[in-house]
């Protein structure tokens, strides 16, 4: 049995999220204007870039945006469910996560709703936030990844998250990772991988990329070294938002 994988969920639910809110809910503005908008890459649309980041996003715990999130996922698989068995009869969920397949895709993609211009990465694994777009702090963040996604319908998830290495320093900060662990295990999160390494370290990293040849991080589900990337997942993983507590 092999599962199909989904790639880019959050991406497409924050696009239709912006939809929503930009044209229909707070009509700020009409859809046409967010069509030329996103032909033009955001050329000469600003304005309307800044409105499309700065909607509301998957990863802050706001309950009518996950509750959106989650129906999104659910919707995807009734209509794979639909389809019906495999060919060995059996129903075969989704897994849902990206490992590089996120940065290959985007770089085929235009611009999109969310603010993301043409040809930037998608979203990493699948229930993280979109980078830039959680602002409520690590325990919105962990909620809104483990409810993104009923587990019995997926195979498989990926939720990524990003500190700095002070976050993590001696026993305490030992015992802050464990509690977050449980924490998300215990809203229903299945999968969750950490980076411990700071956005400018990995700056440094991409520039001087002679001097940390040994640097590894964890991609979406699976572990690299950070200077052998294709330059496009480095730059996702740079933006990632980074957490100091």
């Amino acid at each position: 049995q092999v599962n199909p994988i989904m790639t880019a969920g959050v991406d497409a639910a924050n696009a239709l999220l912006a939809i929503k809110h930009l044209v229909f809910d707070t009509k700020k503005i009409t859809m046409d204007q967010l069509l030329e908008a996103l032909k033009a890459n955001f050329e000469g649309y600003e304005d309307i870039r800044k409105m499309c980041f700065e909607a509301p996003k998957h990863g802050n715990d706001y309950p009518e945006i996950e509750a959106f999130v989650q129906r999104f996922y659910h919707d995807v698989d009734e209509i794979h469910s639909s389809v019906g068995p495999d060919c060995f009869g059996y129903r075969t969920p989704l897994d849902a996560y990206s490992l590089s397949y996120h940065n290959y895709f985007g770089s085929l993609m235009g611009a999109l709703p969310t603010g993301r211009k043409a040809g930037v990465a998608l979203t990493d694994g699948s229930v993280s936030a979109m980078p830039g777009t959680d602002h409520e702090g690590i325990t919105a963040l962990i909620k809104s990844g483990a409810e993104a996604i009923d587990t019995v319908r997926y195979g498989a998830n990926h939720f990524n998250v990003k500190f700095l290495p002070s976050a993590l320093e001696g026993p305490q900060g030992a015992r802050n990772l464990i509690a977050l662990i449980k924490t998300y295990c215990d809203y229903g999160g299945s999968h969750i991988q950490f980076n411990c390494v700071s956005s400018d370290t990995l700056q440094h990293a991409q520039d001087n990329p002679q001097e940390y040849k040994d640097l590894v991080v964890r991609v979406a589900g699976f572990s690299a070294y950070f200077t052998r990337l294709d330059r496009g997942v480095q730059n996702e993983i740079i933006k990632r938002t980074e957490y100091a507590s």
